[in-house]
């Protein structure tokens, strides 16, 4: 057996993608047999194109092929072989040795009486010349071959190779999520997906958004398990509640499978009964115990709900403390809100909570996980109790809006209340304020006639002042200027000593602010 030698060029990005990138992570691709052109696939004895029109005339004139037209004729066909290979095509010659060859596309005139044509096949897919084959590998796409029972992978590209043993199989696209090889298998586990494989029995769980590669025989896909909410109709059941009602009860729930290895192992059915086969990818049984178990619990939390209570509905699970009742009084001051009223239990997500509680506790041995259980319709199943329960509540529902209104008119009552002595006390206010005003406007104009007063008085006594002094100086002016009159001096001394007392009489008043 012989191998033809590796090609030198890097074609790796030809398998740049994740899919590809999980089988040479896995080492498992064979490269040594792709070829990076067309012209690279003749090697060693092929036939290269080298003829032309004129070589081929030359040829026949050289052999008399025109000058001898019988002989010469019989001649040159015995010893030469015109061949044409047409465009994207390969030749396909056996030789005397009957040796396997190819041809490259183009002329040719080969020069020997053992080579003949064996026809010509386009150079797409697969190509078998004896021991001979060239195999084209389109991108998305893997070649699958055996040497001597073992797989060979091939990837993108053309492949070439001269072997007894080496066998092409078939190409086969990588689209699809699991990918058989022999004894390899290539599993595409889509995002919100987990794969439940088995390696010679023991359990291996490939996680969603990747590509993963099974590297033998006994590494097996089991399943895929979906990892998505699901949503299920309960069926109908007959409930009795604590007051033994019996009611109808329709309900669904919401779930999803949380731990897979878990799910795998506890509940899903992973294995077929032959040993061999593939097993359903649904995940019916593990559905089915998921439902009995939330019917299961809903029938319990029915038993704990009086239904024929306030409002022909009890409240289940009471709280530790019980609310105020509905005629207990309580004053308006102190009210912020309305008292709250015991919700119906059975459309109470959180009281509802218990019985998603009491499935998880069972659910969750076998990785699944119970988000809500809701119930749609809960009706008893005597007409007749139905009818009464209806009219008592009705009768409620009349008192509740009776105590509403009572309770909506003392509220407006208190607030009328409020507004009015806001009003009062606002009146009240004003009035003292306009009072004080009024007392300082007349305290301010009792001070500023007095002021006046004063001013006035001041006027009067400086006018009497300039009267006398007025006298004193036409009394001077009367008298010799040579005699003295009083105390030896002038008699116009005097007019100015009463001059002088007079301006520092005049000083004073106006720094006492008398204008």
């Amino acid at each position: 057996m012989s191998r033809d030698a590796p090609d030198q060029e890097d074609h790796s990005f030809y398998e740049d993608t994740p899919a590809y990138k999980a089988l040479k992570d896995a080492n498992v691709l064979e490269t040594k047999y792709r070829r990076s052109s067309v012209e690279d696939i003749f090697t060693g004895t092929d036939v290269v194109a080298r003829a032309n029109k004129a070589s081929n005339l030359a040829a026949r004139c050289a052999h008399g092929y025109f000058c001898l037209p019988g002989l010469g004729c019989c001649l040159y066909h015995a010893t030469h072989m015109e061949l044409f290979v047409p465009a994207g095509h390969v030749g396909l010659l056996m030789d005397g040795e009957n040796r396997y060859l190819f041809a490259q596309p183009g002329m040719h005139n080969i020069q020997s009486i053992f080579i003949r044509s064996v026809g010509t096949k386009p150079l797409r897919g697969l190509i078998q010349h004896g021991n001979r084959t060239i195999v084209v590998v389109e991108q998305g796409y893997l070649g699958y071959a055996r040497d001597n029972g073992q797989p060979v992978l091939l990837p993108p590209g053309i492949h070439v190779w001269t072997s007894e043993s080496l066998e092409f199989v078939e190409s086969k696209p990588l689209d699809d999520h699991l990918c058989h090889f022999g004894p390899y298998t290539l599993v595409t586990v889509d995002e919100g997906y987990a794969a439940v494989t088995q390696n010679n029995g023991r359990q291996h769980i490939l996680d969603g958004g990747f590509t993963h590669f099974l590297s033998h025989k006994n590494w097996r896909f089991e399943k895929f398990m979906t990892l998505k909410i699901q949503t299920d109709e309960l069926e109908r059941i007959e409930a009795t509640s604590a007051d033994n009602i019996n009611m109808t009860v329709t309900s669904t729930v919401n779930w999803r499978i949380k731990e897979v290895r878990v799910a795998a192992t506890m509940a899903a059915e992973t294995m077929n009964s032959s040993g061999t086969g593939t097993v359903s990818a649904d995940i019916s049984k593990l559905r089915r115990d998921v439902l009995k178990q939330a019917i299961a619990s809903l029938a319990g939390f029915i038993g704990s709900v009086n239904y024929s209570n306030s409002f022909h509905v009890a409240a289940a699970a009471q709280a530790s403390r019980e609310a105020p009742p509905l005629a207990e009084a309580v004053p308006v001051a102190d009210e912020e809100t309305p008292p709250a009223f015991n919700d119906n239990p059975l459309y109470d997500e959180e009281k509802m909570s218990s019985a998603v509680e009491h499935a998880n506790k069972v659910t969750r041995t076998y990785g699944v996980e119970i988000m809500s259980i809701n119930i749609i319709s809960a009706t008893p199943c005597d007409q007749a109790l139905t009818r009464a329960l209806a009219s008592g509540a009705v009768a409620s529902a009349e008192a509740l809006q009776a105590e509403t209104a009572a309770r909506g008119q003392a509220r407006a009552i208190s607030i009328a209340a409020e507004a009015e002595a806001s009003r009062c006390k606002i009146a009240a206010e004003g009035e003292a304020n306009a009072k004080l005003v009024h007392a300082r406007a007349d305290a301010e104009a009792e001070r500023t006639r007095a002021e006046g007063a004063k001013q006035a008085a001041d006027l009067i006594a400086s006018s009497e002042v300039a009267v006398d002094l007025a006298k004193m100086d036409r009394s001077a002016k009367m008298l010799s200027g040579g005699e003295k009159y009083f105390f030896g001096q002038e008699p116009s001394m005097l007019s100015n000593i009463v001059l002088r007392e007079g301006d520092a009489q005049g000083r004073g008043l106006a720094s006492a602010g008398v204008v």
